[in-house]
């Protein structure tokens, strides 16, 4: 099957039957299968590792790390879950590894707005604000920060996450909601914003 007609197959199958299909040809020793599945998944599995690291040329890296990952796995791919269902949990796993290994400090920096015009000034204070946003959601515990990210930033129901992750759904609810519990209590006390800063 050429490139044209791999392009075509979602319209005509269901991902995850695509998906099963590109894994069986890749199985049948046609290596053209696996860079289909990349081509299909590389921007997913790169906003993923981005979130983590929120640097262009590390999320690249660590995205290529994944699918090496897989490559080398896909073989013992157990096909219980669905193809993007597993290469997110090798994401996230690789990810979380590597945020523990290469823990990063960041420094909080304070603009001097001066007097520029309002809305110039609302926009960097949005900014800001999600600047902020960011920095506190660092601070949470990596499992924590990858289940989070997975349900706010790539809208994955709580379904998913427990595939990807192996925990129950009842286990990925109450994590979401002590994340967010955390985050209101950072917001609302300046304290334990300078502490975790």
């Amino acid at each position: 099957m050429d490139r044209t007609a791999a392009a075509s197959m979602p319209m005509t199958l269901g991902n995850s039957d695509a998906d099963a299909e590109l894994v069986e040809r890749y199985l049948a020793g046609d290596m053209t299968a696996f860079d289909e599945l990349m081509i299909r998944y590389e921007r997913q599995i790169y906003r993923v590792c981005y979130r983590f690291v929120e640097n262009r040329d590390d999320a690249m890296d660590l995205a290529q790390e994944v699918f090496i990952k897989a490559f080398e796995h896909l073989g013992s791919f157990r096909r219980e879950s669905s193809l993007k269902t597993w290469l997110y949990r090798i994401a996230v796993n690789h990810c979380i590894n590597h945020v523990k290994k290469h823990s990063q400090e960041f420094v909080e920096v304070t603009e001097h707005i001066g007097s520029l015009p309002a809305s110039v000034q609302s926009r960097l204070e949005d900014r800001e604000q999600r600047e902020q946003l960011r920095r506190l959601v660092k601070q949470l515990p990596p499992k924590q920060k990858a289940i989070l990210e997975l349900r706010i930033n790539e809208q994955l129901s709580y379904e998913e996450i427990a595939r990807i992750s192996g925990r129950s759904i009842s286990t990925i609810k109450a994590s979401v909601f002590f994340a967010l519990e955390k985050l209101r209590k950072l917001v609302n006390d300046p304290n334990l914003k300078r502490a975790g800063s």
